[in-house]
């Protein structure tokens, strides 16, 4: 069982839910996405390759997942608003292009220090970073 699984598991016993088997499936699912996905988009390959579920299930599984802290939201800020497991569990971010939609993940351990430091000299514990910076991508500044 991967670690997404597990951490679940024990969200949903503490908050007296099942880990129902359709639960299980979107989790497994979720585990494979590469890029981050829309609900809407991951419902529709779901259904094509697995068996069904519903609308209302995907979408109650997702906000558990994320009041889990198991998964992040990215708002794109033109509209969309896709999903992403991050494995680390500890942050994830992202560069967004404001025309076309793109995300594009940082992972600069230099950063990550920069803001550990800041955090240490307010006495504050993180838990969880996610970072977006809105802009243009090089494709949209070349061809508006």
């Amino acid at each position: 069982m991967s670690d997404l699984h597990t951490q679940f598991e024990v969200y949903l016993g503490k908050h007296n839910q099942r880990y129902t088997q359709q639960k299980k499936d979107i989790v497994a699912s979720i585990v494979t996405q590469v890029d981050p996905f829309e609900i809407e988009t991951f419902l529709a390959q779901f259904n094509k390759d697995k068996r069904k579920i519903g609308r209302a299930t995907l979408y109650r599984t997702i906000k558990q997942l994320l009041d889990a802290k198991l998964i992040q939201k990215i708002d794109t800020g033109n509209g969309r608003v896709c999903y992403k497991y991050n494995q680390e569990l500890q942050h994830h971010d992202h560069m967004i292009c404001n025309q076309c939609g793109q995300l594009y993940a940082i992972n600069i351990e230099k950063l990550s220090n920069i803001l550990n430091n800041e955090c240490k000299a307010f006495g504050f514990t993180p838990e969880y970073r996610s970072l977006h910076i809105y802009g243009k991508c090089s494709n949209c500044r070349t061809n508006p």
